[in-house]
């Protein structure tokens, strides 16, 4: 009951409106070589073994004409671990299209939402990328997604762990694949897609800037795109092969886990409009009446089970005072 009445009285969260709340703008096109089309943002923390890996492997990867025009947005919640660094060493190995903004610590924001959102602001790209920097999102899966995006009337294109043609490493816990499959159901009624919960996909940026006003308290952007961005409803999903981590550690924990429900929380409330308070009303004047009934019903147990144990107390001397007078 004290649950659902706080869900009701609970404000929304502050939100994120591309048009209002920027803190950043893109720096200009490289003065030499083709203008950056495509932008590849990767949140970090404490992911610095992770940093030169998926850089090499990423351009590797990419066909020659769109490796050159793809640049990396690193957003990093202040590891201070040698990510910064790690990224400068890069730009001198000639990977000059590498970009890093550092939060401060203390200064008001973190996590992987909010990372994203301002490394989108950061990008020079028409189309962006969001992958983990753990290489769990294989970077050969790239321009199937750029593929997916081109060729689709939806503005955004998700990468899938699910359904056909896809494949997860068998050293994935079966706790995470559990937690997985819990977090996908609670999301399902709110859309179509297999996997809304993937942290691999591709958005066009004119449709982020187009979007209605954003959550980033959550860490599970691309299920709050989806129901923001014009159009997005029904996106192409490209199937891929989810790997293990091989650096680093999960950042997966409780904390995650609650930030999900209270996300899942507002994106209800704002699907339904008027009917979550109704339904969430009902449900409210519901467990109230169970509650009531229930007490009810065992006050009257309990008082019927006291009136038998008296009437028993009474008769046993009774019966036995008449033996003893006999």
């Amino acid at each position: 009951i004290l649950l659902t009445l706080s869900f009701l009285l609970t404000p929304s969260p502050s939100l994120y409106s591309p048009h209002h709340s920027s803190l950043y703008t893109p720096p200009p096109q490289p003065t030499a070589g083709p203008p950056i089309s495509t932008s590849i943002i990767v949140p970090t923390f404490h992911e610095h073994d992770n940093i030169a890996p998926l850089v090499r492997t990423t351009y590797s990867a990419l066909p020659p004409l769109l490796a050159k025009e793809t640049e990396f947005v690193f957003v990093d919640d202040d590891s201070q671990d040698g990510t910064e660094e790690e990224v400068e060493r890069l730009r001198g190995e000639g990977y000059l299209n590498l970009e890093i903004l550092v939060r401060a610590r203390g200064g008001g924001e973190s996590g992987l939402s909010s990372a994203v959102i301002r490394g989108f602001e950061r990008a020079r790209g028409t189309q962006l990328v969001v992958m983990d920097a753990d290489l769990q999102h294989p970077p050969s899966a790239i321009p199937h997604l750029l593929d997916a995006l081109e060729g689709s009337k939806s503005p955004m294109a998700l990468g899938t762990r699910y359904g056909k043609g896809v494949s997860m490493d068998r050293n994935w816990p079966l706790y995470r694949r559990v937690i997985s499959w819990g977090a996908r159901m609670l999301a399902r009624p709110l859309t179509t897609a297999s996997d809304p919960l993937t942290g691999f996909f591709a958005v066009k940026k004119d449709a982020f800037e187009a979007s209605a006003p954003l959550s980033p308290m959550g860490f599970k952007i691309a299920l709050e795109l989806l129901l923001s961005v014009p159009k997005a409803s029904r996106p192409p999903e490209v199937p891929y092969a989810f790997g293990v981590r091989t650096q680093g550690v999960s950042k997966l924990g409780a904390k995650v886990i609650v930030k999900y429900v209270l996300q899942l929380v507002h994106l209800y409330r704002r699907a339904l409009g008027i009917f979550w308070h109704i339904l969430v009303a009902g449900g409210t004047t519901g467990a109230i009446w169970a509650a009531k009934k229930g007490l009810m019903l065992r006050r009257r147990g309990l008082g019927g089970r006291l009136t038998r144990e008296r009437r028993g107390g009474v008769l046993l001397p009774l019966y036995r005072n008449e033996n003893k007078m006999r």
